[in-house]
């Protein structure tokens, strides 16, 4: 009986050992991770023509917008889910566009500027094991698009006949995204990453009483470059 107990107390500080042993390995590994980088947001726009409730002949087709490319900087946080999954969460200082002319408006060059703020949430699959170095990973999320501060420029006022106010509506989509995690020391990483989301947006610009609208798929490709520091 006595020897009885003496294996049952043994296991028991075993199991105590080999559990806290276990728990310690788990919280050793990195559950956050701060990224800080640079983007560059390379837009392939397309717009339909414009549309007016205007005479026609002040708005002579084919006439519609592109958007130019943009760079900012980008702040990105992840949270460790498990050993190959992880939820990423994309935020950027709210870069500015120009937006110009298409059609019989490319004459007038810019048009009108806008800025953007674009949140994006990932989830992400880390291929590998958890110790290597490289680790490619991929990840689908959601997109939110807000823009403000939309301007015509003398020039788009020009174009439109007189002092316009620019309106673009919010967008919501689909985001994916593919790149690599080098690891250089247990806390610090670089990253590098290709995203792309699904942004459209319902373009108003209102000149006096005339109102002319269009469509705008921005079709944002954005690559990336970052600096990590997990803990």
């Amino acid at each position: 009986m006595k020897n009885t107990l003496h294996i049952a107390a043994a296991a028991a500080v075993i199991a105590g050992t080999v559990l806290s042993a276990a728990s310690a390995s788990a919280q050793s590994v990195p559950q956050n991770t701060l990224r800080l980088g640079v983007a560059h947001i390379g837009i392939h726009s397309k717009s339909d023509d414009f549309t007016t409730n205007g005479p026609a002949f002040l708005t002579p087709q084919p006439a519609g917008i592109t958007v130019d490319d943009a760079n900012t900087l980008v702040i990105a946080y992840t949270r460790r889910l498990n050993a190959n999954l992880d939820l990423d969460l994309i935020l950027g200082i709210p870069p500015q566009h120009d937006v110009k002319g298409r059609g019989t408006l490319a004459p007038f060059g810019t048009v009108s500027k806008v800025k953007q703020a674009s949140p994006t949430a990932f989830i992400n699959y880390n291929f590998g094991d958890e110790a290597n170095r490289f680790r490619p990973f991929v990840g689908v999320g959601l997109n939110f698009t807000r823009f403000y501060d939309a301007k015509s420029t003398d020039a788009g006022n020009l174009a439109s006949g007189g002092p316009t106010k620019i309106e673009l509506s919010d967008s919501w989509g689909l985001a994916v995204q593919a790149g690599l995690n080098y690891k250089l020391t247990d806390r610090w990483s670089l990253n590098g990453s290709v995203a792309t989301a699904d942004v459209k947006s319902d373009l108003k610009a209102t000149t006096g009483s005339i109102e002319r609208r269009t469509r705008i798929d921005f079709r944002p490709v954005v690559m990336t470059v970052s600096v990590g520091y997990s803990f």
